[in-house]
C-alpha cells in the first residue's frame, strides 16, 4: 500500500489525481471527507461472469488523503485484491492487481511531469 507525497495541499493535488483516474476510465466518489473511491467496469457483469467480464470487469480501490506538517499532500492507496479474487478467482485477482499497479504508475508519472511528485513511503 504505497503512500505518495505530492507538493501542495489536498485542494490542489486531489483534483489532479482524480483527473488521472478519469483518464483511465475510473469514476470517482467521495465516501468520506478524507477518502476517494475509484471504480470502473460493471459489478453486475463481473459477479455473473467473473474474470470473463473482459473490459467490463469491475475494479475498485480507495485512497485516503492527508496533509503533512509541511503542507504537502499524502495519498495512501488501498487495493482490495481479495475482492478481485472473489469476483474472478486467480484471474480476477491478477486483473485487479495489474489495474491497481497501472494506476499507481500513472499517478507517479503524471505528477512527476507536473512537478508535484515529492516521493513515497
Amino acid at each position: 500500500m504505497p503512500e505518495l507525497i505530492l507538493s501542495g495541499n489536498d485542494l490542489q493535488t486531489v483534483p489532479v489525481v482524480v483527473e488521472i483516474a478519469k483518464g483511465l476510465g475510473y469514476e470517482a466518489t467521495q465516501p468520506s471527507e478524507r477518502s476517494i473511491k475509484l471504480e470502473r467496469g460493471n459489478l453486475t457483469k463481473t459477479l455473473l461472469l467473473g474474470a470473463m467480464a473482459g473490459k467490463n470487469f469491475h475494479i475498485s480501490f480507495t485512497f485516503d488523503i492527508g496533509v503533512d506538517q509541511h503542507g504537502n499532500t499524502w495519498l495512501r492507496f488501498d487495493q482490495d485484491g481479495a475482492l478481485g479474487a472473489v469476483k474472478g478467482g486467480a484471474i480476477g485477482y491478477a486483473k485487479s492487481k495489474n489495474a491497481y499497479g497501472d494506476f499507481i504508475d500513472a499517478v507517479r508519472r503524471e505528477t512527476t511531469q507536473r512537478g508535484l511528485f515529492l516521493g513515497e513511503r
